[in-house]
């Protein structure tokens, strides 16, 4: 179980709609359903493996996690947060939403469509966007991929902001709202974003673009485990481990936050304190992580608990 850190990067490349791939509304209207997409391989991104993704029926229609429930500790993929739906002509809908894989083993892309979505909030029926997610096998890079848009009425389609909201949040506890890995926010202009990079334990202060995003352009999230010093294993200690009460942690670095997880990633301790030791006593036995987030960054060892 580790950190994890991504560098970005922005950049135009013309935009082409999937072919012979996988439709997942066949037609029909959607407006925040829930949809099953299976990955060819496994992906990872911070201490999540999956090889199924899902657009999720608990948030807004452009919101893809690991797991259909909107509870415990996720990952949030967020390349539009406003409120999208599928437009429609009589009663069959003009917005397809489908998937493919492509690639050899090893090197494989999936890449999840959005076509002609339009937007809930918007009374004239006329402001759509075509956008794309690229998962990319091996490196665990994340694209967010822009096409074609018409968008006259921004302030009801981007819900009172100037363009739209974009994100990661690479491991966030739903219940609590709370950041428990690095959470990533494109703000400003989208020909010139800036980047605003949360820490655990941060709240999430809302930052949008500020206009709608041109055809072409494309974010990419680049996996990149030292990216923020993630500091080296051997440069801090826990004893005694295993423990029955308490933990000790040796390390030269000031600490800015501990946090313990259980071995299934749900997060039990969490302190703001620079503490050198942590009283685990009321814990019932078992394996258990420890992230340490310090002036240089970030690491993780496991403990058992007797």
């Amino acid at each position: 179980m580790s950190s994890q850190n991504f560098n970005f990067s922005s950049f135009n490349e013309p935009y082409s709609n999937l072919t012979e791939s996988t439709s997942l509304n066949n037609s029909e209207f959607w407006d925040d359903d829930e949809f099953i997409i299976p990955i060819d391989f496994e992906f990872s991104i911070s201490t999540h493996t999956f090889n199924t993704i899902y657009i999720v029926d608990w948030s807004v229609g452009g919101v893809l996690s690991s797991n259909a429930s909107g509870n415990g500790i996720l990952p949030i993929f967020i390349p539009i947060g406003q409120d999208i739906v599928s437009r429609f002509d009589s009663s069959a809908s003009t917005s397809p939403l489908s998937y493919k894989t492509e690639g050899d083993a090893g090197s494989r892309i999936l890449k999840i469509e959005w076509n002609n979505a339009g937007f809930f909030e918007d009374s004239t029926q006329n402001d759509f966007m075509n956008f794309q997610v690229w998962l990319y096998e091996g490196t665990n890079a994340i694209e967010y991929r822009y096409g074609p848009n018409e968008i006259n009425n921004p302030d009801e389609s981007f819900e009172g902001l100037l363009g739209p909201n974009v994100g990661l949040f690479s491991s966030i506890d739903i219940n609590n709202d709370m950041l428990v890995d690095y959470a990533y926010v494109i703000s400003g202009d989208p020909l010139n974003p800036e980047l605003t990079v949360y820490q655990p334990g941060d709240e999430y202060d809302g930052e949008s673009l500020s206009a709608a995003i041109p055809d072409g352009t494309v974010f990419r999230f680049e996996a990149a485990e030292l990216a923020i010093n993630e500091f080296d294993l051997d440069s801090w200690a826990l004893y005694p481990n295993p423990t029955t009460e308490t933990i000790h942690i040796k390390t030269d670095s000031p600490l800015m936050s501990l946090k313990v997880f259980s071995i299934d990633g749900k997060l039990v301790i969490n302190t703001l304190e620079n503490k050198t030791s942590l009283d685990v006593s009321h814990l019932p036995s078992g394996s258990y992580y420890i992230q340490l987030l310090s002036s240089v960054g970030v690491s993780t060892k496991q403990f058992v608990k007797l």
